[in-house]
């Protein structure tokens, strides 16, 4: 039976969320993504939140076009750095590295750098696990879903997580029963939580629900991606509309 992973950084590790063919499911916070391609490096497909492919001059053009796509919630993300900035420890240093390719770094970008540089090296050790592992936006998914209309409130809402639940529970049956299980599980447990932003948990299974998509049901901005200076896609990943009219508002 196949098995797909999505995965978004939780501050604590990557969580993730895994999918497979017989219906079952898992979950399990990983502290590096080395860990996660330990467990599960025979996965069909795993769809992961953070940028892959760094550009060496300008804009990545797939973060401009999740931009566009998202319009007034482009606010969600971020330019990525290019190369020499990720790798740069000092954030004036980096910055102005990036400012010589035309933009600056914005301090949400910066704030995740650590994962991309870590998912990039990763990426230098393992060439071939491109052909598995993707870059995805969880806010390009769920826009996708609702019939190219991102959602009205914010995932860090009650109102915008249903909103968001609801949207996964057309895609995978018992998408919200995953959710909830896991809210239980890793951010409410005796000894503390693992997971502090639920929200967390609904961007992994985002990307989850979208890697068990078939591939001729996805999409990828742009179409023809760009390849960076070591030959990786810079392209996100994400869920070929299903819906023709945007979710009507949640009651409570």
């Amino acid at each position: 039976m196949a098995t797909y992973v999505g995965l978004d950084w939780a501050r604590r590790g990557w969580f993730g969320v895994v999918l497979r063919d017989s219906g079952e499911w898992d979950a399990d916070l990983f502290p590096t993504i080395w860990s996660v391609w330990k467990e599960y490096s025979d996965a069909a497909r795993i769809f992961v939140d953070i940028p892959m492919g760094l550009p060496s001059e300008e804009r990545r053009a797939c973060d401009a076009a999740a931009k566009e796509k998202l319009g007034a919630a482009q606010g969600s993300v971020f330019y990525t750095p290019v190369r020499a900035a990720v790798y740069e420890q000092n954030l004036d240093d980096a910055k102005a590295i990036n400012e010589e390719a035309g933009f600056s770094i914005q301090n949400q970008a910066w704030s995740i750098v650590p994962r991309i540089r870590e998912v990039d090296e990763f990426l230098d050790s393992y060439p071939t696990a491109c052909d598995r592992l993707f870059e995805t936006h969880p806010e390009v998914c769920f826009a996708a879903l609702n019939g190219g209309h991102p959602p009205e409130h914010s995932k860090h809402t009650d109102r915008g997580r249903r909103e968001r639940l609801s949207l996964l529970d057309a895609e995978h049956d018992g998408a919200t029963a995953i959710y909830e299980r896991c809210v239980a599980t890793f951010t409410e447990p005796e000894y503390g939580p693992l997971v502090s932003d639920e929200a967390d948990i609904v961007d992994a299974l985002a990307a989850a629900v979208t890697a068990r998509r078939d591939p001729d049901r996805t999409e990828g901005i742009p179409p023809s991606p760009p390849e960076d200076e070591r030959g990786i896609p810079m392209q996100i990943r994400y869920p070929s509309a299903t819906r023709q009219t945007r979710l009507t508002d949640l009651d409570g």
